[in-house]
């Protein structure tokens, strides 16, 4: 019923969802800059690229226009948001695909040399994310690399609710009911913490895992699959 839940939530957004997100997330064009510029491929490599939980293409768009020989799968809950999406990457042509499915359970394939999540993961309670972080590893090729903005909480309850009041207060300035998206996120988020997340990661399998940004309850992570060196050869 939860994912339900979600499915349906991204269906009404779709249309509203960039606008929504400048207004109830705090530098949210500096974290898609960020997440792009933290890919670790020349801008001219033919990389293959997942974009898990894509909406309606905020970070695909980017990507394809940075990186001229890239292809692009963008996977998603909802058809409304990757019809939303491919009109917006309309003019990479077969660079760009689409794939409707929940990541929580469908295969969302493999062979990627990078996966992008965009406050994507957080939907997922605690040991599913787990299980959908070996997933990834599993899907990126030696030496892929892993990128994600997330909603985060800080395991120190003082800290936590210092966090979401200085958010509660960043919404109104922006015109949004911030009481409104609070109570939201409460009902269908399982945010953890920036060190749940790096733990979980190297559980996973990766390495070289680092929180680049953060900012109140947000933070943008990166993390690697690194090609094993035989020390012998």
């Amino acid at each position: 019923m939860e994912r339900d839940n979600v499915k349906d939530h991204f269906r009404r957004q779709v249309h509203e969802y960039e606008a929504l997100m400048r207004m109830i997330v705090p530098d949210y064009d500096l974290q898609t800059q960020l997440i792009i510029e933290l890919i670790p491929f020349d801008v001219d490599a033919s990389i293959r690229v997942l974009d898990l939980g894509s909406g309606p293409g905020t970070l695909s768009e980017p990507l394809l226009a940075a990186y001229p020989d890239a292809t692009l799968v963008a996977f998603d809950l909802t058809e409304e948001m990757l019809a939303a999406a491919r009109k917006r990457c309309s003019r990479f042509g077969d660079r760009f695909s689409t794939v409707a499915g929940d990541f929580a359970e469908d295969n969302f394939g493999s062979s990627y040399d990078v996966v992008l999540a965009g406050l994507t993961l957080h939907h997922l309670d605690h040991d599913l994310r787990r299980q959908v972080l070996g997933q990834i590893f599993l899907a990126l090729n030696d030496g892929g690399a892993f990128l994600a903005r997330e909603v985060v909480v800080d395991d120190d309850p003082f800290i936590a609710r210092w966090h979401y009041r200085a958010w509660q207060e960043f919404m109104p300035g922006n015109g949004e009911d911030a009481d409104y998206w609070y109570r939201k996120h409460l009902a269908k988020d399982h945010p953890a913490s920036v060190e749940k997340q790096v733990a979980w990661l190297r559980g996973a399998g990766f390495s070289h895992v680092a929180c680049h940004w953060q900012c109140r309850n947000f933070a943008v992570l990166s993390a690697h699959k690194s090609v094993v060196i035989n020390p012998d050869c």
